[in-house]
C-alpha cells in the first residue's frame, strides 16, 4: 500500500458504492431503507470491506479514535434493544419477612428480631431494628403459618 494512509483511505473508498461508503464512514444508522436492503444482500462484502477499512484507519490515529467512539455510541443504542429489562426495584425479602413475623409473634421486639435474623445473614445482608419494623409493615403476615 502507499506510504500515506489518508491517500490509501481515499483510494479504498473511491470505487465503493455510496451506501457502502456511508456504512463505513457514518455507520449503519445513517443508511436509508433502500441502502439497508442493499446492506442485507451483501453481508460478506460488508464484513470484508469493514476489516480493510479498519486496517487503514488504524494508521490514522485521529480517525481511528473517532471511528471507535462512533461504534461505542452505536453499540449503546443497539444494547437498549438487545438486553432484556429486569424488574425495577430491589429483590423481595419475603423469606426474611416470614422469619421476622414468626419471631414477632413469639413476643420479641424489633432489636431482638434483628439480632436473631442477623446470626444467619451474610455481612452485606445484615438488617436493623428499623428495617425489621418497616419490613413487617410492608409484608403483613397471617396469624398462622
Amino acid at each position: 500500500m502507499s506510504g500515506n494512509p489518508e491517500r490509501e483511505l481515499e483510494a479504498f473508498l473511491a470505487p465503493l458504492p455510496a451506501w457502502m461508503q456511508r456504512t463505513l464512514q457514518q455507520g449503519f444508522p445513517s443508511l436509508s431503507q433502500a441502502e439497508i436492503s442493499e446492506w442485507w444482500r451483501n453481508p460478506d462484502e460488508v464484513l470484508n470491506l469493514t476489516d480493510e477499512y479498519e486496517r487503514i484507519l488504524q494508521q490514522i490515529p485521529k480517525r481511528w479514535r473517532e471511528y471507535r467512539k462512533r461504534l461505542k455510541q452505536e453499540a449503546r443504542v443497539f444494547d437498549q434493544f438487545l438486553v432484556p429489562k429486569g424488574k425495577p426495584g430491589a429483590p423481595r425479602k419475603d423469606s426474611l419477612a416470614r422469619g421476622a413475623a414468626v419471631l414477632h409473634r413469639q413476643g420479641k421486639n424489633f432489636p431482638q428480631i434483628a439480632a436473631a435474623l442477623n446470626e444467619n445473614l451474610r455481612e452485606v445482608d445484615k438488617t436493623t431494628p428499623d428495617a425489621i419494623r418497616k419490613l413487617l409493615k410492608r409484608h403483613p403476615q397471617p396469624d398462622e403459618i
